[in-house]
C-alpha cells in the first residue's frame, strides 16, 4: 500500500541562480495557499503542524523577496536600462547601414569596405539580448578593434561611421560606469542578507516538504494530499528542464 503514496520529489534549490531560485519558493507558496483554500468555510486541510511549517516557509518566502528588493533597487537601475537600450539601437543601426552598403555594386570602395567593418561585427557576435555585462565586453572589444586597426579607420570613415561608433563606445562606456557604481552601491550587507535569507528559505522548504511527505504516509486518508504532491512534482519537473542550468540538469 505504501507504494502507491505519492511523495514530493528531492529537488536540490542550489542549483538554481537566486532569480529562479526565488521564482521557484513563490510558486510553491502559491500552491500550498490554494491547497489551504480547498478546505473551505474556514477549514485548513493542513494539519497544524504541517500548517506551522507552512507559515514558517510562508514568512521566509516573504523575507526573501524583501531583501532581493533592497538589493536590486536603485536609481542607477532605470538609468542603466535607458541606456543599454539606446546602445542596442546604436549598434543594430551601426549593423543595418553595414549591411545597406554591402549593396552598393555601383561603387566598388563602399562595398569593399562595408565587407571589412562587417567582418569585425560577425567576429564578436554581440547579442543585445544576453546580460548587461556580457554585452558590453562584446561590445567593447568589438569597438577597441574598429578603433585601433588603421584599415578598420579607414573603412568607417569611407562608410561615414566613424561618429556613429563614437557614440556607440560611449553608450557602453555608460552602462559600465554605472553598472560598476550600482555594484559599489550594493553594500556586503546587503548582499549577505539575501544570503541569509535564502538560506532560510531553502531550510524551511525542505522541512516543509519533509513534513507533508511524512504526513501523506502517515495520514488516515492517504491520498489526502495527492493533488497538491503532483501540483508540486509538476513544477519540480519544469524548473529541471527549462530553469537548472544545463551544467546541472543532472542533479
Amino acid at each position: 500500500m505504501a507504494l502507491n503514496i505519492k511523495q514530493i520529489n528531492a529537488f536540490n534549490l542550489v542549483v538554481l541562480r537566486i532569480a529562479g531560485f526565488i521564482e521557484y519558493v513563490e510558486q510553491v507558496d502559491k500552491l500550498f495557499k490554494a491547497f489551504r483554500d480547498t478546505g473551505g468555510n474556514g477549514h485548513n486541510p493542513l494539519p497544524p503542524k504541517a500548517e506551522a511549517f507552512y507559515t514558517t516557509f510562508a514568512l521566509a518566502v516573504s523575507r526573501l523577496e524583501d531583501a532581493f528588493k533592497i538589493g536590486r533597487t536603485s536609481d542607477y537601475t532605470r538609468q542603466i536600462a535607458n541606456e543599454d537600450s539606446r546602445r542596442d539601437n546604436l549598434f543594430n543601426k551601426l549593423k543595418s547601414q553595414v549591411k545597406m552598403y554591402q549593396k552598393f555594386d555601383f561603387d566598388e570602395e563602399m562595398m569593399a569596405a562595408a565587407e571589412t567593418v562587417r567582418n569585425v561585427i560577425k567576429k564578436y557576435q554581440v547579442d543585445v539580448l544576453v546580460n548587461y555585462s556580457e554585452e558590453s565586453t562584446q561590445l567593447q572589444q568589438m569597438i577597441e578593434e574598429l578603433e585601433t586597426d588603421s584599415q578598420m579607420e579607414q573603412a568607417l570613415e569611407k562608410l561615414g561611421l566613424t561618429d556613429h561608433l563614437q557614440q556607440l563606445k560611449t553608450a557602453n562606456e555608460a552602462v559600465r560606469t554605472m553598472m560598476a557604481r550600482r555594484n559599489d552601491e550594493r553594500t556586503a550587507q546587503g548582499k549577505a542578507a539575501l544570503a541569509t535569507a535564502r538560506k532560510e528559505t531553502n531550510a524551511a522548504y525542505h522541512d516543509l516538504v519533509a513534513m507533508l511527505n511524512a504526513f501523506a504516509l502517515t495520514d488516515d486518508d492517504p491520498h489526502r494530499f495527492d493533488e497538491l504532491i503532483l501540483q508540486v512534482n509538476e513544477l519540480i519537473s519544469y524548473f529541471r528542464q527549462h530553469v537548472v542550468p544545463k551544467k546541472d540538469q543532472t542533479n
